[in-house]
């Protein structure tokens, strides 16, 4: 099934990368949705943006939370790598924003995203601000 986590992951994060309209963002969400099992958790308490920081529960939770991100930035560039850890991906990469009531550029660095799965649903997301320490969670060394 690992194999089919990723390619799960890879098409939602190219959904979310073609997506440049508000309505667009809305409709991938949607999308994603589907694939979040009922009860997923997005895990952002270790991220230093506080408004952001937390744990989301439920869909609604976490779609409430990619909304309130997505709000916040005028533009999102980044490159990703994606490791298969069994019932878990990591996505590592680099990210640069810029915001969008301030047009500043905001380089986030090298960061990682880990998700987990079971029955090919989503169950869990965690957010890690240093990509080594991602991989160590997983059990696998950078």
């Amino acid at each position: 099934m690992s194999h089919e986590n990723v390619e799960q992951l890879r098409a939602g994060i190219e959904s979310f990368l073609a997506g440049t309209s508000e309505s667009a963002r809305e409709d991938m969400l949607s999308r994603s949705a589907e694939g979040w099992d009922p009860e997923i958790e997005v895990d952002t308490s270790e991220t230093p943006v506080l408004d952001v920081s937390g744990v989301y529960r439920g869909r609604d939770a976490a779609k409430r939370f990619w909304r309130e991100w997505l709000a916040a930035w005028e533009s999102m560039r980044f490159e990703y790598e994606l490791v298969d850890a069994g019932d878990r991906v990591v996505m590592l990469f680099d990210m640069q924003m810029r915001g969008r009531s301030t047009g500043i550029d905001m380089p986030f660095g090298k960061v990682a995203w880990v998700f987990t799965y079971r029955g090919g649903l989503l169950i869990h997301q965690k957010f890690y601000m240093g990509q080594a320490e991602a991989l160590k969670a997983v059990g696998l060394a950078e």
